[in-house]
């Protein structure tokens, strides 16, 4: 009896001293600046939202947020990085479709996408557009098939994310489009209106600029919706093609931070997009401001996991089985 009775105490008090770092550790907690990982470059429009969004929290949170581009390793940098960081709540990155479903499927990474990672939600999602040269040949959408029936066309982009709709596109009408693969967002588009590719897929803050300067023509909304700032531009499915592509994106906390951390940066992240302030700030970059919480992201970007992995195979972009 007296050994039972030791055994109970020594087990609670166990559990008191585990849980006792903890405790301390959320309480201390920020207790130093917070790092926010981007795996794209600067001027990028994960990387402008960041930076909103980092700088909203720092108010909530009252710490320093300090937006950390870690570009490389086609994708692969960012989230591996975030994955391999302290959970000790002082590191949070940029999770997405690249993050979750791209980079893992093509290529070999030394993180588990649905193991390495605590989501605390979504932010936003990338609108994104097919665009040509606008003193070229393409001047609509049925020009770009019509001529993809005829001869080979190149279109550029940076991501897979991004080129999911040209691939639907061309599996749907039989138009030879070829990706060509580009470091960034602005380089994409400075190819087409180069007269480089034939086309390109980007997003409203890469595409914005050149559509504005007369140098380069929006075909189609290559998202959910129209684009508001050309609400006389259609999407493909409006046009009578079954095709898109997807972009949400938000953030997540290398996994094991204390739970009481990440329901703090939870409740920061979700308070942050009730500011409308905040959400107009993400809307004029061309940006749709959507807010999901955690558990919520996640499960959409497993739905999207089942949409996308079968394009990958069937396009010869998947890695093969170890």
């Amino acid at each position: 009896m007296l050994r039972r009775t030791v055994f109970k105490g020594g087990t609670a008090l166990a559990a008191m001293t585990v849980a006792g770092p903890a405790i301390a550790q959320s309480a201390k907690w920020p207790s130093r600046e917070i790092s926010l990982i981007n795996p794209n470059a600067p001027g990028a429009s994960t990387d402008l939202t960041a930076r909103i969004i980092a700088s909203a929290l720092e108010k909530r949170l009252n710490a320093t947020v300090i937006v950390k581009n870690v570009v490389g390793g086609a994708g692969a940098l960012g989230p591996t990085t975030l994955a391999q960081s302290a959970p000790d709540g002082h590191t949070i990155g940029l999770v997405a479709i690249s993050s979750h479903i791209a980079v893992p499927n093509m290529m070999n990474v030394t993180y588990d996408p649905w193991k390495a990672f605590d989501i605390i939600g979504q932010v936003a999602a990338l609108r994104y557009g097919i665009g040509a040269r606008a003193d070229g040949p393409i001047k609509s959408i049925e020009d770009l098939i019509a001529q993809g029936k005829q001869k080979q066309l190149t279109y550029s982009s940076n991501n897979v994310t991004n080129v999911v709709a040209m691939f639907q596109l061309a599996k749907l009408t039989g138009a030879k489009l070829r990706w060509v693969v580009f470091p960034g967002g602005v380089e994409s588009v400075t190819a087409a209106i180069g007269g480089h590719v034939d086309a390109v897929i980007q997003t409203v803050t890469e595409m914005r600029p050149q559509i504005e300067a007369g140098k380069l023509r929006l075909l189609a909304s290559a998202a959910q919706a129209r684009w508001p700032d050309y609400p006389d531009v259609k999407t493909l499915r409006e046009m009578g093609y079954d095709a898109g592509s997807n972009g949400p994106f938000g953030y997540a906390l290398p996994a094991g931070v204390d739970p009481a951390i990440k329901d703090r940066l939870e409740k920061a992240l979700a308070d942050v997009m009730k500011d409308e302030t905040v959400t107009k700030q993400i809307s004029n970059l061309g940006i749709e401001a959507i807010y999901r919480n955690g558990k919520d992201y996640g499960e959409l970007l497993k739905k999207i996991e089942i949409e996308l992995v079968p394009i990958l195979k069937e396009t010869g972009m998947a890695k093969k089985p170890a």
